[in-house]
Formats: C-alpha cells, structure tokens, sequence
C-alpha cells in the first residue's frame, strides 16, 4: 500500500501535519509532498516517511500521483483539487465560515488543525506534532532563543521587549541569547544585539536555513516566539517553548486545548482580528504588543524551564 500525504505549505503547518504521517506510516511507507524548503522537516518525522519535494503545479502533482493507491490531501487548495481526482483521495475541510466566527469575536474556537488533519485519514491515532530531537544543550547552561521580526507585523514580538528580554535572561539566569529569524529579519537581530550590549546575545537570524533553523533550536533550553513556524518545531520536538500571542490566538486552532505555553496580554477583546496576524492594528493602538511588559514575560517563560 502506497500513500502519499500532501501539505506544500507553510513551516507551521508541515509540522502539524507530522503527527498524521506517523500515524499512515503504520500502514506503509509514506510520500510526504511538500514543497522543496521543508524537506528538512519531513526527514525528521519518525518513522518511514519520505520527503516527496514538489513545486505545487497542478499538473507536476498530478503526473506525481499517479502510483499512489492512497492520497490524503491536507493542502487541499484548488492545485491539489485538479491534481487529485477519484475515490482514492482524502482531503482536509476547513470552514472559513467558522473562522470568520472568531475572527467577530463570538468567543467561538477552532478545533485543533492537527486533530483535524489527522481525522482526513484515520479517526485512531496520536495527531501531536513530533519530529526527531537529535541533540540537546550539553553544557548545563540555559541557552535561549528569541524568535525576532516575521511575515505579519502585528504577529512579531516588539524589539524592545526582544532586548528587554534578553538582558533579564543574561543578568538574573546567565543564560546564552540566541536571536533568531528569516534573512530579512538580519538587520533587525543586529540591531537587538547592539542595544543589548551583551556579550552573551548574538544574532544568527538569516544564517542557513530551515535544516540549520532546527538544529539550533533542538539545542536549547527554551524558545520564546510569536505564533510562527519556528514555535511549532520547537513543540514538536520537545523544547519548552512560549508563544506570544498578539494580535493572533489559541482560538484559531494552531494550538492544542493542552499547550501550557501560551501567553498574552489581556483582556484585548479584538484579538484575534486577523487569520494570519495583519500588518496594521485595525483598532489603531497596537495594544496587544504595546501592553507586553519583559518581566511579565520573563517570568512566565521561567516557569517552562524543568
């Protein structure tokens, strides 16, 4: 039995979908399609699940499908809708009805996405996001990263919180500071550092990619985040990890009713207000980043730390 598992994209939700190809890789290996950038993470899901690298085209999908007694597409976009025809294809629904519930703010949440995945293709099994951790921090010393910058403005952490947080971790726990983050967020990291001042904070955002991304997270003590792709591998692998939540929320189903890591200001009644982040505040006073107060924080990503 041959089964091809489909989700092209983002970094998040190839993560999500982990969880569900260890559960198919139970009955046979597994094609796990995606697209070329996150093969890294493919090659760390447990179990016999190969990375299965495509662009997305409908057609290159289709011509790829065809040795497949199995498909279960999550992608589930109009490409893999022409691509993959037939009795033998599961696909992933998502109702865009009931985020826009949430988005309203009618109190309303989205079951978990991993759950949901995992359902396309079977209702037993463990949906949890898990990738391989090969390596830990050996030297005892806390080393922590900060995930610095991102796609959508409103979703990215403050730099001055960012640099607030970085000396609290060096002066009151001597940690090492890691600042992480895409190439386009290089500059910005820089800048951290050097209003930092610390010898012990140092910027590697923009340095390798996604393999290299995960290979310095697996080594630290804790990662704090916004609600982004560099979150999900640090759970899935087991780091403690605190996801900041500003102007998304656990609420859009990114996050399990479980996950002890979440923190944000509150009360912020428009939050979340945007099913990405957003890159302007729509109330015009940023208050869910602006509200952010380091020790607050601190303390709270403390308590992660075993």
């Amino acid at each position: 039995m041959k089964n091809l598992l489909v989700r092209l994209h983002s970094l998040g939700d190839v993560v999500l979908a982990s969880g569900t190809a260890v559960s198919m890789a139970g009955s046979g290996p597994v094609s796990f399609a995606t697209r070329p950038a996150y093969e890294p993470v493919i090659r760390r899901i447990p179990g016999d699940i190969i990375p299965f690298p495509l662009s997305g085209n409908w057609r290159e999908l289709r011509e790829a499908s065809r040795d497949f007694s199995t498909i279960v597409d999550l992608q589930n976009n109009l490409a893999t809708r022409l691509a993959f025809t037939g009795k033998n294809v599961k696909r992933f629904h998502f109702s865009r009805r009931e985020r826009r519930k949430v988005l309203l703010g009618t109190g309303k949440t989205l079951p978990w996405r991993a759950e949901g995945y995992l359902r396309t293709w079977s209702d037993q099994g463990n949906p949890a996001p898990v990738l391989d951790r090969l390596e830990t921090s050996s030297d005892g010393r806390l080393t922590v990263g900060i995930v610095a910058g991102g796609k959508w403005q409103m979703k990215t952490i403050p730099p001055g919180v960012i640099t607030e947080l970085a000396r609290l971790f060096c002066d009151l726990e001597g940690a090492e500071v890691l600042i992480l983050g895409d190439p386009g967020e290089a500059s910005l990291a820089k800048n951290i550092v050097e209003e930092c001042g610390y010898r012990n904070v140092r910027s590697v955002a923009g340095e390798g990619g996604i393999s290299q991304l995960i290979s310095r997270i697996e080594k630290l003590s804790l990662l704090i985040s916004p609600d982004s792709g560099p979150a999900h591998l640090a759970m899935a692998l087991g780091v403690p990890v605190q996801v900041i939540f500003t102007s998304t929320s656990p609420a859009l189903g990114f996050w399990s009713d479980t996950f002890k890591g979440a923190y944000m200001v509150n009360p912020i009644p428009c939050r979340p207000c945007h099913k990405h982040g957003g890159s302007k505040c729509t109330a015009g006073d940023e208050q869910c980043r602006s509200m952010l107060v380091p020790r607050d924080v601190f303390q709270e990503a403390m308590c992660l730390v075993p």
